[in-house]
């Protein structure tokens, strides 16, 4: 048993730091993009950020399946942390989904491929320069470094420390 859970302990924590690397293109990108504005650059920015999105969904995937798996091996369903844990992940995938929307609205204003809801759209005329600037400086850094990281930072300090 303990051995299994030694395994599952690793994968998930494996697949955290998988995560968090194939998103670091977005991150750039989304603590950047703000102060940008050359269109150009912008579509260099966007383009480079969803090239990890294979990789990081399905390190999330793992991630989400070992750390439901676990507690069932370690019986501790009864854990106010481990439910905190879980529904602090869960808004953080909504926030970071709702998050995701603005970028893809803003590839949309520059005239790239683009995806509302779960369909993707081909590229159509870029806007304005002055639409897509204003666009981008709507991007909020806050959003994503407290939806990104800190609830994310939060939900480690819960497992490794298990307050309650």
């Amino acid at each position: 048993m303990s051995e299994l859970r030694n395994w599952l302990l690793f994968i998930h924590i494996l697949s955290a730091v998988t995560f968090f690397l194939a998103h670091g293109a977005a991150a750039a990108m989304a603590f950047r993009i703000g102060k940008e504005t050359n269109p150009e650059r912008m579509r260099a920015m966007l383009d480079l950020s969803v090239t990890g999105v294979p990789v990081y969904l399905l390190s999330f995937l793992i991630l989400a399946i070992t750390g439901i798996a676990m507690p069932f091996i370690l019986k501790i369903w009864h854990m106010v942390w481990l439910w905190l844990s879980i529904g602090l992940m869960l808004v953080v995938a909504i926030w970071m989904f709702r998050v995701g929307q603005h970028y893809q609205a803003l590839r949309k204003l520059l005239g790239l491929p683009y995806r509302e809801g779960n369909k993707d759209h081909p590229a159509q005329p870029p806007a304005s320069q002055e639409a897509i600037i204003e666009h981008a400086r709507q991007s909020s850094v806050a959003e994503v470094v407290i939806g990104g990281y800190l609830i994310p930072a939060f939900v480690l300090w819960l497992m490794v420390f298990r307050p309650f």
